[in-house]
């Protein structure tokens, strides 16, 4: 009787621990907020919309992560000193490197932060056709990577213009030839954790028309954002563009502004955008009431933290309309007045706002950006010098 007692004591103890073992896969699941309903910033939670949804930066507490060609380094705003992530003496940072990731399975030109984690976009091989596309985690305690969400089956590469992170939910666009048919293309989202073949992506938009295009992704509290592309026939004629939000719980979607806005970006329950290429207005999306914010010297690219309104000029450039000598990113309260504005190195440096502590530049000189020597062209400005008569850059070292 004693032996058949510990038997079955044995037996509810192995079941007690593969319950336990099961749960905590499954919590692992769970353990994201996709009920956040939040209208401004979430840390931990939100997508970093201050940085741009195709910067391969990322923010943490005291610095950045970032992509130089197949390299993830670190950026400590402390020390002001740039790195790759790895310990090992003499390493060449290729093959078995914790900061190599290689073209041949990850796409190292996107970067998501979310809950002490990043998040970059690879695939899995399946046979020679085939390729199961994941979002992969790189664990910030290690830099183990690892499978988080899968997100489609291609043939060969992606087809997804881009995918962000937000309040637990990874978000991609996929469906566009890109060609002057009748096309459509669909917004996406999977929960972060679900990595199952078996539980298909949730379809929560799409868009049709000729050479219909999804892009711009981008998330702002409870909303996420998209710009709509097509034309009036198949000869290229009439381009039509939108801005639309889609609330990220309703899954409702609104047009906030069509073809007059060269650029918008939503902060909280306002959105900026550009009405020709000197105006710039602000939008209560509550309210839907619109006023003006500020004159700028533009076309221009517009970002925010948590103090001001940035809007960078280097479109207006390439389209020809200023003068190499007159790139500027111009600086705004968000009440509208105008703060200050800043100078690049070089006229055609690439500007990544930052979040509070610094904004990125990478240069690019003789019509080349400077390659990927490490942090070589990388340098940044520390915000806390943007009222400062005497604004001085930092290099990557």
């Amino acid at each position: 009787m004693n032996r058949i007692l510990y038997k079955v004591c044995i037996s509810v103890l192995l079941l007690t621990v593969l319950f336990t073992l099961l749960t905590g896969c499954s919590s692992e699941i769970e353990d994201v907020n996709t009920e956040q309903t939040a209208v401004t910033y979430v840390e931990n939670e939100d997508f970093q919309n201050f940085l741009g949804n195709e910067s391969n930066i990322a923010k943490v507490k005291n610095g950045y992560y970032f992509f130089v060609g197949m390299n993830l380094y670190y950026f400590d705003t402390e020390t002001k000193e740039a790195y790759p992530i790895c310990n090992k003496p003499n390493c060449n940072h290729k093959g078995d490197c914790t900061s190599y990731f290689s073209i041949f399975n990850y796409y190292p030109f996107e970067l998501s932060y979310y809950n002490n984690a990043l998040y970059v976009l690879g695939w899995e091989d399946d046979g020679k056709n085939l390729r199961h596309n994941y979002i992969y985690e790189i664990s910030l305690d290690n830099y183990k990577r690892k499978k988080a969400a899968y997100l489609f089956d291609s043939t060969s590469s992606t087809g997804s213009v881009g995918s962000i992170i937000h309040r637990g939910y990874v978000y991609y666009q996929k469906g566009s030839s890109g060609n002057l048919e009748k096309t459509t293309s669909y917004l996406y989202r999977v929960k972060l954790g679900n990595i199952s073949k078996k539980e298909n992506a949730e379809a929560i938009y799409e868009f049709s028309g000729i050479g219909a295009s999804i892009n711009g992704l981008n998330a702002s509290g409870n909303n996420i954002i998209i710009r709509n592309i097509s034309y009036g026939d198949t000869e290229g004629n009439n381009y039509e563009t939108s801005y639309n939000l889609i609330d990220i719980h309703s899954l409702e979607t609104k047009r906030i502004v069509g073809n007059e806005a060269y650029s918008l970006f939503v902060d909280g329950k306002y959105a900026y955008y550009e009405k020709g290429e000197n105006v710039v207005n602000c939008i209560n999306l509550d309210t839907n009431e619109e006023e003006f914010f500020c004159n700028i010297d533009g076309p221009a690219y517009i970002s925010a933290d948590s103090e001001y309104i940035y809007f960078d000029n280097l479109q207006a450039i390439y389209i020809g309309r200023i003068d190499k000598k007159d790139r500027k990113i111009f600086v705004f309260d968000k009440s509208g007045n105008y703060i200050t504005e800043i100078t690049p190195r070089n006229p055609k440096d690439y500007c990544y706002f930052g979040g509070d502590d610094v904004m990125i530049f990478k240069e690019f000189i003789g019509g080349e950006i400077v390659e990927s020597d490490g942090t070589k062209g990388y340098y940044v400005l520390d915000k806390s010098q943007i009222t400062s008569p005497d604004k001085q850059f930092i290099d990557m070292e």
